[in-house]
């Protein structure tokens, strides 16, 4: 069986007097997050794209035609704007037609596709193959391997559903019948079905959905009608007697599995239509999905759920995206929003359990949790999370005590720190310490949360997957020959005199607060035992040094050698099952069992698991 041609990527989309445009650029990669204030431009970019999956359809079914080109007659193809849910009235920058709009889209191999808008009403697809002629299907094919899924606009399924062609339910997969055809979509393609099944059965709990099925029309000579049955807690319900946010969540599961090999999927505002559980959810689906993923959104769940680097500010009076790289920068994106997040009191008094965390740690537990399968972790959907600015024991003290008076009653507490250089016997008195107003208290064995992203075969594997994703977009092909086991043992040794000298000052602070009368030589002399019991080991020498700073020096190495870089994300999907810490897996079930405990109503009530 001959092997698939590989997808070509976009890479950069250059728009000129288009929509709320004037002249605008941005640059995209695996995963991007349009986040903006209204009308500011996420929207026409979608557009673009929307009008450009409607293009692609036609060239890969037709022979190229003579149009109007920017520069002259060329070869392309005439695309109706009619059969496409964008308004035409509104294509040309400030309504002004007296200059052509054009859309620009550069492929990874670097070849172009042009959607050139001449008049109004008028829209064709100009293909650049860099100078290779474009007549058929197959030549298009070859040079412009790139199609695109999105999700169309959702509402509420049909009562009664009739059954249609196959070609009914291939149309309604892009345009706004899906939500009319839903049963249509998966009795003419059942393939994915199982696939789709599973992941509603993950996350929408107690629920299942069972395959379309032909009934005989209401009376002779109609068409036959097609059902679809949820059973919930093993009773069975038409999915049109479902809740509404239960039909929209299938749907974009639906358009999610269905898209799952294209080159890129759109989402236009997901928070729409979806709860904040769900949302947070969907991210985690996109992850894992296959296609590089462009979503519009004003949602604070999700920017708060994504990775920095994948969140794009749009701003069309800028003549460029700003992709964000510093968590900082984030403030920005809020106050555009016009969010200061305060959701989160309503969490608290939802759930009744707040986890106090060190800056954006649970970022990197939820994605442990999500690759084990604790869904509800990941989604925070039985507990607040609340960030405290480092290790800070007394902070989390007095959070929790003004979130009870401000909610009006005790909610559980659970708190998670880093060690840092601190010793054992500090470790544990701290722990000590915060069981007096947590309900549940954890402090890592190793230095900080990243350094359970010290797996160096993981690190292996995304950084390759990270080398063949950009060679595919790139077009500069490299091997990845990296060794992170290396990286890291020659890292540690040249931080072993430093790491030495924190967990001596450490020790030595601890002793004399709590045992003024030892003698210094002693309390050194311990240090260093206790310091060299964890070096000799190159398991946990990985757990003393900094886990932060290993990863930058991974990552500097990875961008000298090879222009590429890792995140905690992209390690920690690498990982196989049975090199996720065993200290991880335990703080996570700690954290489910947390998660599920009742308050006692009597005063000072404990979790009851």
């Amino acid at each position: 069986m001959p092997m698939p041609t590989p997808y070509h990527q976009f890479v950069r989309v250059d728009f000129s007097h288009f929509k709320a445009f004037d002249r605008f650029s941005i640059q995209l990669r695996h995963f991007n997050i349009l986040v903006g204030p209204n009308n500011s431009g996420k929207s026409t970019i979608l557009a673009a794209f929307r009008i450009l999956a409607a293009a692609l359809r036609k060239a890969t079914s037709r022979r190229s035609e003579t149009v109007r080109g920017p520069h002259g007659h060329t070869s392309g193809y005439t695309i109706d704007l009619r059969s496409i849910s964008v308004a035409e009235e509104n294509i040309f920058y400030n309504y002004d037609d007296s200059e052509t709009a054009t859309v620009t889209f550069t492929l990874s191999n670097g070849n172009a596709l042009v959607l050139h808008f001449p008049e109004q009403g008028c829209c064709y697809l100009i293909p650049d193959a860099q100078g290779r002629a474009i007549i058929t299907p197959t030549n298009f094919k070859a040079q412009f391997n790139c199609p695109i899924g999105f999700v169309p606009i959702l509402g509420p399924v049909e009562h009664n559903e009739k059954l249609f062609q196959e070609d009914t339910a291939r149309v309604a997969l892009f345009n706004y019948t899906a939500s009319r055809n839903f049963r249509n979509i998966w009795y003419h393609y059942p393939e994915r079905f199982d696939e789709f099944r599973a992941a509603l059965i993950q996350t929408w709990p107690g629920m299942d959905i069972e395959r379309p099925r032909v009934d005989p029309p209401e009376r002779p000579g109609d068409k036959p009608l097609l059902h679809m049955f949820c059973p919930e807690e093993r009773i069975p319900r038409e999915i049109f007697w479902a809740g509404f946010g239960f039909q929209v969540w299938c749907q974009m599961l639906t358009h999610l599995i269905q898209s799952r090999d294209r080159a890129l999927f759109l989402i236009d505002e997901p928070d729409i239509y979806l709860h904040s559980d769900l949302q947070r959810q969907l991210l985690g689906l996109l992850r894992n999905l296959g296609p590089d993923i462009l979503i519009a959104t004003h949602s604070t769940e999700i920017i708060a759920e994504a990775e920095t680097d994948d969140i794009i500010l749009i701003n069309k009076r800028r003549r460029t995206a700003h992709r964000i790289r510093d968590p900082s920068e984030l403030r920005d994106v809020f106050a555009a929003l016009g969010s200061n997040l305060n959701p989160l009191l309503t969490q608290v008094a939802k759930t009744r359990r707040t986890l106090f965390v060190e800056g954006e740690d649970f970022q990197i537990l939820a994605r442990f949790a999500r690759k084990l399968g604790l869904i509800n972790i990941a989604n925070r959907s039985d507990f607040a999370v609340v960030p405290v600015k480092g290790f800070n024991p007394e902070r989390i003290r007095s959070l929790k005590t003004g979130m009870e008076f401000t909610v009006g009653g005790r909610i559980l507490g659970a708190s998670v720190m880093d060690k840092d250089y601190r010793c054992d016997g500090e470790r544990a008195s701290i722990t000590a310490q915060c069981q007096t107003f947590c309900d549940y208290v954890a402090i890592h064995s190793c230095k900080e949360i990243e350094n359970f992203l010290l797996v160096p075969a993981a690190m292996d594997r995304a950084a390759a997957r990270k080398v063949t994703d950009q060679g595919r977009r790139t077009g500069i092909e490299k091997t990845y020959s990296g060794d992170a086991a290396t990286l890291l043992e020659s890292f540690a040794d040249e931080r072993r005199n430093y790491v030495t000298s924190r967990y001596q000052t450490s020790r030595a602070q601890f002793e004399r607060t709590n045992s003024p009368k030892l003698d210094l030589a002693t309390v050194n002399e311990a240090a260093l035992n206790e310091f060299e019991s964890c070096w000799n080991d190159r398991t946990s020498k990985l757990q003393v040094i900094s886990g932060k700073d290993a990863l930058s020096m991974f990552n500097r190495y990875l961008q000298e050698e090879y222009g590429v870089s890792v995140t905690a994300a992209s390690i920690i999907e690498a990982m196989r099952g049975d090199e996720i810490p065993d200290e991880m897996r335990r703080l996570l079930q700690d954290i489910a069992e947390f998660a599920r405990g009742n308050i006692d109503p009597s005063e000072g009530g404990q979790v009851q698991p």
